[in-house]
């Protein structure tokens, strides 16, 4: 990997009010794809703790969207937790589709400050942002705790190929929308999480991944399929040199590396 000549674009990545060394713990935000869920179903939260040398506290809900992980209040759950210094991982997208008119996950279309005001089941009237405006928020109040902000892309679903099953899809909607929304935050970093599982995943090839590693539907992994996304996500740390690589265990230290590449030149095309 030529890290070497990538030096001076980390530098603007991952500017001096970034310390890899600072963080007591990592706090997980997100959905079934990172939770705990059971013992057939497991998200990529909980073997990437073995990857890192940091205590990690995955406080991913299933069915939980970016929208509804605020409104429930598990946000300020878990800015409360934050300690200077801390790493948390915001990573949302598989909930958050649909019209608020009918869905109390989905967020208002569109990328900037657009609203929808609609009527809950319970009567309560809300004011539903789209999903950036609820990242930034998010972000913005890890920052304000002394915390850094990790925001990942969510993750691709497990048939999401092509129809010759050769190679996956692009990237749904939420994946630049993540991106865009830790762009408005010099404190703040980013994960494509979803580009990285699509390395591992055609790596694999297709029948080696689906249905193999998502036994019940195209979204959810088995500990097998969520160790694959956790290795990822790690491939992610290391391929960008993101602060916490620093931080990886012996065993996350000895995964192959899979960066794909974009990563590789010296164009650093993933921050343009």
């Amino acid at each position: 990997m030529k890290f070497s000549s990538l030096s001076a674009a980390l530098m603007a990545l991952y500017p001096i009010g970034v310390s890899p060394v600072s963080a007591a713990k990592i706090l997980m935000a997100g959905d079934s794809t990172m939770a705990q869920s059971s013992s057939s179903i497991q998200g990529w939260g909980v073997p990437f703790a073995q990857y890192i040398s940091l205590a990690v506290t995955n406080l991913a809900h299933g069915g939980r969207s970016a929208r509804s992980y605020y409104r429930e209040g598990l946000q300020a759950a878990l800015v409360a937790q934050i300690q200077a210094g801390d790493y948390v991982i915001i990573e949302f997208g598989h909930n958050d589709g649909g019209s608020p008119a009918t869905s109390d996950r989905a967020s208002t279309f569109g990328d900037g400050t657009q609203t929808t005001t609609v009527t809950l089941a319970n009567g309560t009237v809300e004011t539903v942002q789209t999903f950036v405006t609820y990242e930034k928020w998010f972000i913005r109040d890890v920052i304000a705790k002394g915390g850094i902000p990790v925001v990942s892309s969510t993750t691709p679903n497990g048939d999401a190929w092509n129809d010759a099953h050769t190679a996956m899809l692009e990237p749904n909607r939420f994946v630049p929308y993540a991106k865009m929304a830790a762009g408005n935050f010099t404190q703040a970093t980013y994960v494509d999480h979803y580009d990285f599982v699509t390395i591992a995943f055609e790596t694999l090839g297709y029948a080696n991944v689906y249905p193999k590693l998502f036994p019940n539907d195209h979204t959810h992994t088995s500990p097998e399929g969520a160790d694959v996304v956790a290795q990822a996500f790690v491939n992610g740390l290391t391929c960008t040199n993101h602060p916490l690589a620093n931080f990886l265990t012996a065993a996350g230290n000895a995964l192959t590396i899979k960066c794909g590449k974009i990563y590789e030149t010296d164009n650093w095309a993933i921050i343009s």
